[in-house]
């Protein structure tokens, strides 16, 4: 008889009860993790953890890598390209001395001599050397003669003849270093040939030698 009082009477009473009340819900405590689920994390996070770090250090290396590649790659370039700048130097230097050397060596020659001739007195004269005793001295002038370039008196056949005279003289005076001297004077003088006078005027250009380096001229 107490069993089934218990049926009919409590068992219904605690199923209104559970109808009535809040929903069932786990306690928190029933999700909290283990201590064997701590150790599994432990070992497999760690591992994550080692991954991320090797894969930030792989991607520092990479980094060190590409840029040690970029820097041997640029060095190598420019150590190429310095011998080939080194060259270039060195010719475009070559060049500059190359045409100073030929400034240099564009000497005054028997067509200079002839142009200045002209330029001072507006005609081609002769010229010659002349050699003068004066108490017991000898001396050298370069006379600029009153004979002209297509005159009657004048010694030379040819333009070309007369050229090649005032290329000797020029050498002649290069090789005292009389040439700037002679030219100075030339450019100073006041004086002009004259050739309709008794005797003939000539415009003396005095050579400033030794009395060896005349006799070598004169003979």
């Amino acid at each position: 008889k107490m069993k089934i009082i218990y049926a009919t009477i409590f068992l219904p009473a605690a199923a209104a009860f559970v109808a009535t009340s809040t929903p069932w819900r786990i306690p928190a405590t029933f999700l909290q993790s283990s201590p064997f689920d701590e150790f599994l994390g432990n070992i497999f996070g760690k591992d994550e953890d080692k991954d991320k770090s090797r894969n930030k250090d792989s991607d520092i290396i990479n980094d060190e890598e590409i840029n040690i590649s970029s820097f041997q790659q640029e060095l190598t370039k420019r150590q190429q390209q310095q011998p080939q700048q080194e060259l270039e130097t060195d010719i475009d230097n070559a060049i500059t001395d190359a045409n100073k050397e030929e400034e240099e060596e564009e000497e005054f020659d028997g067509y200079m001599m002839r142009d200045a001739i002209y330029n001072k007195f507006g005609e081609c004269f002769d010229v010659d050397f002349n050699k003068v005793d004066s108490y017991g001295f000898r001396s050298v002038y370069l006379n600029i003669m009153p004979f002209r370039l297509g005159g009657k008196r004048f010694r030379h056949e040819t333009e070309l003849d007369y050229l090649c005279h005032l290329q000797a003289v020029v050498e002649i005076l290069q090789k005292y270093d009389q040439l700037d001297y002679v030219l100075a004077q030339l450019d100073e003088t006041t004086k002009k040939p004259r050739a309709g006078t008794s005797p003939l005027i000539a415009v003396p250009l005095r050579l400033d030698l030794t009395e060896e380096q005349v006799n070598q001229i004169m003979g």
